[in-house]
């Protein structure tokens, strides 16, 4: 059975995980299309790679109907087919407890969060299905998985993906389309290095002792899903993974 291509979609890929994940796929080899709302952010994401030029731009919002699947298909038709997608756009624009939680902010969480991603599969999956097979990798959360203070609309969207990727993996596995998601613990990014820092000292403490590890990076995150995008992995799927320096251990 000839093997899906070495092609990927990356959402989110203008920083953080999805920028560490795209140096992680373009240093194994593979073509790949950046996605993100800013432009800008994606150029910088190109220039990082081992080769720029196989890697090619879509800036868009993952939240709007048919902007991926305009998107895919432009790619697929350069590339000649969608060998894996990484579901990595996110967003956690307000830490809050439920009643502090307006509508907007709920909705537009769970709009980019869990819709975005289902929008994100739903572009990639029929060249997955036409090319005998793929790999689909979304990004949920230690959030989704064990409850935090704080989280009332992000806990809830990421624990939807990891529910969204098994339903994936059951309904897909007919067409030999894996799906797994990756659920990382507190990982030091651009985005929230300065929370980190500017949390009291004790806090901070606290947080280091639930990860016996220590607090993970960027990479730590892209290696796991470059691992399930590739052959090895090839009998694992429905799987929610964990990538948290040992927080959901305890």
């Amino acid at each position: 059975m000839q093997s899906p291509p070495k092609t990927v979609i990356i959402t989110g890929a203008g920083s953080g995980i999805g920028r560490a994940t795209a140096v992680a796929f373009a240093d194994d080899d593979w073509k790949i299309l950046l996605v993100g709302r800013r432009s800008e952010k994606l150029e910088e994401t190109k220039a990082e790679l081992k080769d720029p030029s196989a890697a090619h731009l879509a800036s868009l919002d993952v939240g709007e109907a048919g902007a991926m699947e305009a998107a895919a298909a432009d790619f697929a038709a350069v590339v000649g087919g969608i060998g894996a997608l990484v579901a990595n756009a996110g967003i956690n624009p307000q830490r809050s407890i439920a009643t502090e939680t307006d509508d907007q902010h709920w909705e537009e969480t769970l709009r980019v969060n869990l819709t975005g991603c289902h929008r994100s599969c739903k572009a990639a999956l029929p060249y997955m299905q036409g090319q005998g097979g793929g790999a689909i990798v979304t990004l949920g959360s230690i959030a989704g998985q064990v409850g935090m203070a704080e989280r009332a609309a992000y806990g809830p969207s990421k624990a939807a993906v990891i529910e969204y990727t098994r339903n994936l993996a059951i309904d897909y596995a007919r067409d030999r389309i894996r799906a797994n998601c990756v659920c990382p613990g507190f990982v030091i990014t651009d985005i929230n290095r300065d929370w980190l820092e500017d949390l009291p000292e004790t806090v901070h403490a606290q947080l280091l002792a639930k990860h016996p590890l220590g607090l993970g990076t960027p990479e730590d995150v892209a290696a796991a899903i470059l691992f399930l995008c590739r052959p090895e992995s090839r009998w694992i799927t429905g799987v929610d993974l964990s990538v948290d320096g040992g927080y959901t251990a305890h």
